[in-house]
């Protein structure tokens, strides 16, 4: 099952949301890791085996460069925009639902490209 790590431009609720659910998400600020700079936040993400939510696409794409030049392997970068938490709460649910984590093994994905098959109504 995939995990997550949700950098620090995203709330924790969404994380404890997603726990509800039983899914393994933790955020920054629940690992403590919100003052750490990106590199630090992507090795944590990487040694506890998650892909990276963020929005942060500058420094997340040269992270994601500088380990393919280097050889090195990561959990998968998905990136997303502002959107509401509900939304963000349902996407990142469908994303969950639908990717594995050999799938997202050194990938970038956008939130966008899953359609919210969670939505009630």
């Amino acid at each position: 099952m995939l995990k997550l790590y949700l950098n620090e431009n995203l709330s924790w609720r969404i994380a404890k949301s997603l726990r509800e659910y039983g899914y393994d998400v933790i955020s920054s600020h629940e690992a403590e890791m919100d003052q750490a700079d990106d590199p630090t936040q992507f090795a944590f993400a990487v040694k506890q085996g998650r892909a990276v939510v963020t929005n942060n696409f500058r420094d997340f794409v040269a992270l994601d460069e500088e380990y393919t030049a280097k050889g090195k392997s990561h959990y998968g970068i998905i990136f997303t925009v502002k959107y509401s938490l509900p939304l963000l709460i349902r996407r990142i649910r469908t994303v969950l639902e639908s990717v594995s984590q050999e799938h997202m093994m050194n990938q970038i994905r956008w939130l966008n490209e899953f359609e919210d098959i969670n939505r009630v109504g």
